[in-house]
This record gives structure tokens, sequence and C-alpha cells, in this order.
């Protein structure tokens, strides 16, 4: 298996280039692991499901745990059950 490339070598790779030296398997992997971490986890996540469950809305809650609004909608559309990847 090929090492793991930094940010600095996929940047200076183009993308075809890329494409021809990894597999998809190799490339849908370094793509998943990119981008910024989810503002909400753990405890906080847990805090606007219970809020959610109790009726509050996405504004009230976006102001009891100090994010933004888009952040909360964001949030809530990823803990949907429906929005879970289904297999065939």
């Amino acid at each position: 298996m090929a090492k793991e490339l930094t940010v600095r070598e996929m940047a200076s790779m183009g993308g075809r280039a890329r494409a021809k030296a990894y597999s998809k398997a190799q490339l849908r992997t370094w793509g998943k692991q990119g981008g910024r971490p989810h503002k909400l986890t753990g405890k906080s996540l847990e805090r606007l499901r219970r809020m959610l469950a109790a009726g509050k809305t996405h504004s009230e809650i976006s102001k009891r745990l100090g994010v933004s609004l888009r952040t909360v909608g964001r949030a809530v559309t990823r803990t949907k059950p429906e929005n879970a990847v289904k297999t065939m």
C-alpha cells in the first residue's frame, strides 16, 4: 500500500496524475479524511438531541449551545436516521 500523502503533496499533484497513481478506494478514503471538524460533538450533540426532543426551536438551541443557526441545522441533518447510508 502506498504511503499516505501530505496536504502539500496532494496539492502539488494534478487530478489526473493522482488518479493514475492511486486507486479509487485510496482517493475516497483521503477525501473523507479532509475538511474541518464538526463544531458539535459528543456532549453538545447529546444536548442538542435532548432539546429537540423537548420541543425547542433551532434558534433557541443555537443560543444555548453558542453556535450559529446553520451549525444546528447541519447537526440535525447529520443525526437524522433517514440520512444514513443505505446498503443493498
